[in-house]
């Protein structure tokens, strides 16, 4: 899935109706309202009046769309009227997917259904089917006026069937499953007209690099971290020259040393460095320890913007923060969550991706015990910069107005961040590229092969070449995060979605998008490997033993892959490896069988788990893998305390109607596990 939804969109013109209303809409079901509030467009009109929102187009007229591409099919006969129904059932459906859009896009991908739903309607075709036919392609590519406006339609189909295979579960998209000669044509034809607006999807770091490079980079901070009380003795250093040399009343304000004064400074650093033999071997062991390239002042100062950027990275790998989301973490955004398992560190920030309307909101993120370092560098070297920098040292009593990412140069001064007094570092990419100038975090063969893999063979970026630097950005942190989370199995896509700050799951979905094909994170090394065998024995043991103690519990089973064993068993026709523990455990080694334990009872996918095995317990009430045991109740209770209690407080209307939906999945669960 190469594109399931685009970018968040700036200008949201059409907002998306509750599911609830759009199973089955009534024709009287109102779709559009006037600027006054009152009804302007009913689900029942064949063209929909977008005037009170839209500053472009505003109507959309589904008759037409029909009309041009069924010109042998008389409108007034029942195969037309039901195309146009289809096309605004799809419309309010996908709309709903993508939490809203633009009066242009929405109107651009309903032209391109609508060559598909034509097709259907000419051809005599239920409209089920829409994504089976592979003629269908040819149709569009026949009746399109231009290349460039192909290859747009194109990519706009591929989104669309990339939203049915996912959401396979829904009422709505799951009757619309795309047949692999429509994918495969769609493929080839998608080569051929290249979608002109194409922008590739966030790519991940190899899973060596990635490796080497967070090694590397929580090694430096440590060893910084280790150090700082000798980078602290430079600090005052240089805040008692500046002092010395400016001696500034204390009525005169804090202010950015104008060029003659930075002369002037300099000059009498030179002098410091002479007389202070201390500073001297100070710079010279920082030098020695590879902490700075040179020892000097300005080595010092690079070194300072180098731990900055390795602060965020190691913040960014760790919780899935966005650019913007790290730079408003304020300097007291360090916390911690009291748990009975120990204390849980949280970084605290703002986001913008939690509303639709983009409103600024504090909120957190779960991460580990290794931000303390970076924490612990972006904080001394922000305390540092206020003192030494500027014609005076200033200090902050609220650190919540103090960015933990201070810039440099202009904190003081600069124009200050929204949400701090200060300016914070821009977090300059050219940093990020000289850190990836060591020789083993250089392209390699090995490289190159994994991300072919993962892409299924398709294209690699230009910008990845054999012996060359990995083209890194922040971003690529985040997107690194979902894929090796969900490929984990113990990572579920509602957690994903709340420690990524989605609105929309579909979203969270693109981002794991191919995570099956990811790398073991942990390498393909000698030792790994003895350590994979030893732990794929131990664990075919335990999954043989829990299985057998499942077997001959007795228990009433519920759930898909409980029922089905139930009978099974019943009815004497459990497999032959199901006789002993030995044969059952070469069976889950050969891949034949799984049964693992979950929170809400037990699962039995022979692949990785998408939805974290009961991390949230309604992840797996859907699943066809699911084994619930009566003891599964308590669990179930327990999660669902959990949603009612979010439902009490601030959050996205699209959350709140995840978590009312979940309930009621457990509420029908649990009125069958009553009964057994």
């Amino acid at each position: 899935m190469t594109k399931t939804m685009t970018r968040e969109p700036l200008v949201k013109e059409i907002q998306p109706i509750s599911k609830d209303l759009i199973k089955n809409p009534s024709s009287g079901l109102i779709v559009t309202l006037s600027k006054s509030g009152d009804a302007l467009s009913l689900f029942s009109d064949d063209i929909w009046d977008y005037s009170a929102t839209s500053n472009s187009h505003k109507t959309i007229n589904f008759r037409t769309k029909i009309r041009k591409l069924s010109s042998s099919i008389n409108t007034d006969s029942k195969e037309f009227k039901s195309a146009i129904n289809f096309l605004k059932v799809f419309t309010l459906n996908w709309n709903c997917e993508m939490n809203g859009c633009s009066m242009s896009k929405l109107n651009s991908d309903i032209v391109a259904i609508s060559f598909l739903i034509s097709y259907c309607v000419n051809n005599n075709i239920d409209f089920n089917n829409i994504f089976t036919a592979s003629s269908a392609i040819d149709f569009l590519v026949t009746n399109s006026s231009t290349e460039k406006q192909i290859g747009l339609y194109l990519g706009k189909i591929q989104r669309f069937i990339d939203t049915a295979s996912v959401l396979n579960q829904s009422s709505f998209w799951c009757n619309m499953q795309p047949s692999k000669e429509f994918s495969d044509k769609l493929e080839k034809a998608r080569k051929v007209f290249p979608e002109t607006s194409q922008s590739l999807q966030t790519m991940i770091i190899p899973s060596r690099i990635y490796q080497n490079l967070l090694k590397d980079t929580i090694e430096s901070l440590q060893i910084f971290n280790k150090h700082v009380d000798k980078i602290a003795y430079v600090f005052s250093a240089r805040t008692r020259v500046r002092d010395d040399t400016l001696r500034l009343d204390e009525s005169v304000p804090v202010s950015r040393c104008n060029k003659s004064q930075t002369t002037l400074v300099s000059a009498y650093w030179k002098t410091a460095l002479e007389k202070d033999t201390k500073l001297t071997s100070i710079l010279i062991e920082l030098k020695d320890l590879s902490i700075i390239k040179d020892a000097s002042w300005l080595g010092l100062i690079t070194t300072l913007s180098q731990i900055q950027m390795k602060s965020a990275i190691i913040i960014a790998a760790f919780t899935g923060m966005r650019k913007n989301e790290l730079i408003s973490i304020p300097f007291n955004g360090l916390s911690y969550i009291h748990s009975d398992t120990g204390d849980i560190p949280v970084v605290w920030s703002t986001t913008t991706k939690l509303e639709s309307n983009g409103v600024p909101k504090f909120t957190k993120w779960v991460t580990g015990s290794i931000v303390e370092e970076a924490f612990k560098a972006a904080k001394f070297i922000t305390q540092g910069a206020l003192k030494w920098s500027g014609n005076k040292s200033q200090l902050e009593a609220d650190d919540s107005k103090l960015p933990l990412f201070l810039s440099i140069e202009n904190g003081k001064f600069g124009w200050p961040h929204p949400r701090f007094d200060y300016a914070t570092t821009s977090l300059n990419t050219r940093v990020l590229q000289q850190m990836l100038s060591s020789e083993h975090l250089l392209i390699s063969e090995q490289d190159l092969k994994e991300i072919s893999n993962f892409l299924y063979g398709g294209e690699i970026s230009s910008k990845v070449k054999l012996g060359k630097p990995w083209p890194l950005s922040l971003h690529q942190f985040r997107r690194s995060l979902a894929v090796y989370s969900a490929a984990s199995g113990y990572v579920s896509y509602p957690t994903l979605k709340s420690q990524l700050k989605h609105i929309s799951m579909m979203m969270t979905v693109y981002y794991a998008d191919s995570s099956s094909r990811a790398l073991n994170i942990l390498g393909d090394g000698s030792e790994v490997k003895a350590m994979r065998k030893e732990w794929q024995d131990a664990k075919a043991r335990v999954e043989s033993d829990s299985l057998h103690e499942l077997l001959d519990s007795g228990v009433a089973l519920a759930g898909a892959a409980g029922k089905s064993l139930q009978t099974k068993r019943s009815e004497n026709k459990l497999p032959n490896f199901l006789k002993d523990r030995k044969n059952t455990k070469k069976a889950v080694k050969n891949g034949k069988i799984r049964y693992r334990s979950t929170l809400v009872g037990g699962c039995m996918s022979l692949k990785s788990c998408d939805k974290g095995a009961g991390v949230l317990a309604s992840a797996c009430i859907s699943c066809e893998n699911a084994v619930f045991l009566p003891e599964s109740r308590s669990s179930l209770l327990q999660t669902k305390d959990f949603y009612e209690s979010q439902l009490t407080l601030d959050i996205p209307k699209r959350v709140h109607h995840e978590y009312k939906t979940s309930i009621k999945k457990i509420d029908s669960l649990l009125s069958v596990l009553v009964l057994k």
